[in-house]
């Protein structure tokens, strides 16, 4: 995922940087033209909340160009978060030329005097080889500077690419950590795959209790995916205890809904499982066979030819079982050996234990169901 400034999203982003309007405050009437006096005199701020506002048309007519130019004045006052936007114009083409090396000229001018976003994004560039020779190594420095400036996006890159040992060496326990401090700050992103850590013992030892109550604690941010993780959780965790088929059916159900594309099989695959633990087996075989049926037809998804045929095969060998009435559990994961725990986790003090109905009778159904579209 790209930490840039997108566009179409691109006005709370930069301002929150850019000392101009807080986007979590309730909406203030602005002056444009007190705004724009002020500009004239050289205010930096108010010249890059005008090339803001003129890029994304709010209170002004949209116009990238004009953005350009008031961006321009700003940054030639040494404003950080002007200097990151005209990159970021650069990189995509809007209201500059498209150029990738101008845009990383712009990302090392912010990212030098220590901007975090510019940081990320210039570590995208090197990551990527856009606009500057690839490098790993350099992508990572840069990520670090960003996240050791407690920036929860650049923090949880930085775990992800120690997690994995890419450009720097491979440290599970120490990636956690940083996971953790995303999480900390709300990132939903963070959350989930601390969750996932903790559910089969990476980097941290193994525990259900700390997953489920980060999955939970995600899923109020009412993302799909968070959202889907947490049914797959409460469908099909090793643990028979944390099962609880209908709130799995309720998230499922959210995260189709809520998809963009709700033919995504990945969810429809989970609200499988989901309808599969609360006994409705009619309704999982048929979810079953149109999330085989979306893998089948989905070529965009970036799977190795191994990868996808074993996803085909899990796919089957679960719709297998629907078929014999039976639902579906993982196997216990295999826990890293020598993990730490995180000291500073207080998950399961923050968040009350959930109460759940796992023991309720089985009813098996028959014949045909509701299908989700």
């Amino acid at each position: 995922m790209k930490y840039a400034i997108v566009l179409c999203g691109v006005i709370a982003t930069l301002l929150s940087f850019g000392n101009a309007v807080a986007q979590d405050e309730p909406a203030v009437k602005v002056d444009i033209e007190a705004l724009k006096q002020l500009a004239d005199r050289g205010n930096s701020d108010a010249q890059f909340e005008m090339g803001i506002r003129y890029l994304g048309g709010e209170a002004l007519p949209k116009d990238p160009k004009l953005a350009a130019e008031w961006l321009q004045k700003a940054a030639d006052q040494q404003h950080l978060g002007a200097m990151n936007a005209l990159g970021t114009m650069c990189e995509e083409g809007v209201g500059l030329d498209k150029d990738k090396k101008k845009a990383v000229e712009w990302y090392q001018k912010a990212a030098k005097f220590g901007f975090p976003l510019a940081q990320v994004n210039l570590a995208q560039c090197y990551e990527k080889g856009d606009g500057v020779a690839k490098d790993e190594k350099e992508s990572v420095k840069w990520l670090s500077k960003a996240a050791h400036q407690d920036y929860p996006p650049a923090q949880a890159q930085y775990a992800w690419k120690m997690e994995h040992g890419q450009g720097i060496d491979k440290n599970t326990n120490e990636a956690a950590g940083w996971y953790l401090k995303a999480a900390q700050s709300n990132l939903i992103s963070a959350m989930t795959h601390l969750a996932y850590m903790y559910y089969i013992g990476s980097g941290v030892p193994l525990d259900y209790s700390r997953a489920e109550a980060w999955y939970r604690r995600a899923a109020r941010s009412e993302d799909p995916w968070a959202r889907n993780d947490l049914a797959w959780f409460l469908s099909v965790c090793p643990d028979e205890s944390f099962h609880d088929g209908d709130t799995a059916v309720e998230f499922a159900q959210s995260a189709v809904e809520k998809m963009p594309d709700s033919k995504r099989y990945e969810v429809v695959d989970t609200l499988a499982a989901a309808l599969a633990r609360v006994g409705k087996f009619g309704d999982a075989v048929q979810n079953q066979m149109k999330a085989i049926v979306g893998l089948a037809g989905d070529k965009e998804k970036e799977l190795t030819p191994e990868e996808r045929s074993k996803m085909e095969k899990d796919l089957s060998e679960r719709l297998g079982l629907y078929r014999k009435s039976q639902s579906f559990t993982e196997k216990d994961p295999t826990p890293e050996a020598g993990t730490k725990p995180l000291l500073e986790d207080r998950i399961l003090q923050e968040e009350e234990k959930p109460r759940r109905n796992n023991k309720r009778p089985v009813e098996k159904e028959s014949g045909r169901g509701v299908v989700m579209s």
